[in-house]
């Protein structure tokens, strides 16, 4: 399983363990306001507004025009912007993924998505374990076999910001995150 379906399936995973909780705990109120329903404390941001923190390609690299959605199911926002980066133009190049993701406030998610990230492992094939970056909340994978990671951190209390790399070290996960303003991020609401 490639690292894209890993994410996804991370976000399925939460997603539908939010709409089990949903129906597990009914609420008290006869009719509960949408905001209430999905889980959510405010709207979620529009994807030009955080394409605009995704950073240009460094020296040595190229990208292609940002990308990025909002998305609804069952009443619960998520946007989803992203970019990737490619050192060179041969196949199995060195590559980067940024991707920012905001959770609209949505803390049942948040909880969720946090509560995957407490395995931790080290193996001669790569660790998983959870991080701390720049004071924020994260998980870290690596695979040693084909230089590939994934590092995530929550930002402002409703960003993910998954970075994944190929076929570079995995010092090189923090490097390409400290490439976003974390704290322009972390203050758009």
């Amino acid at each position: 399983m490639d690292i894209k379906s890993i994410t996804v399936l991370a976000l399925l995973s939460a997603t539908a363990l939010l709409r089990a909780q949903d129906v597990a705990e009914p609420t008290a109120s006869a009719s509960p306001s949408p905001s209430a329903i999905a889980g959510k404390s405010s709207p979620v941001i529009a994807a030009a507004r955080l394409i605009a923190l995704l950073p240009p390609p460094p020296a040595g690299w190229t990208a292609d025009k940002p990308e990025g959605s909002t998305t609804q199911s069952e009443g619960f926002d998520i946007t989803t912007v992203g970019n990737t980066y490619v050192k060179g133009d041969a196949d199995g190049a060195p590559t980067a993924t940024i991707n920012i993701i905001d959770s609209a406030n949505n803390r049942q998610f948040q909880d969720a998505t946090k509560a995957m990230w407490s395995a931790t492992s080290d193996t001669p094939e790569g660790y998983d374990k959870a991080v701390t970056v720049q004071g924020l909340p994260g998980f870290e994978h690596f695979a040693n076999s084909d230089q590939t990671g994934v590092l995530w951190v929550i930002a402002g209390g409703r960003y993910f910001v998954q970075v994944e790399t190929t076929k570079q070290p995995a010092t090189d996960l923090e490097s390409w995150l400290t490439r976003i303003d974390l704290r322009k991020l972390s203050a758009i609401k």
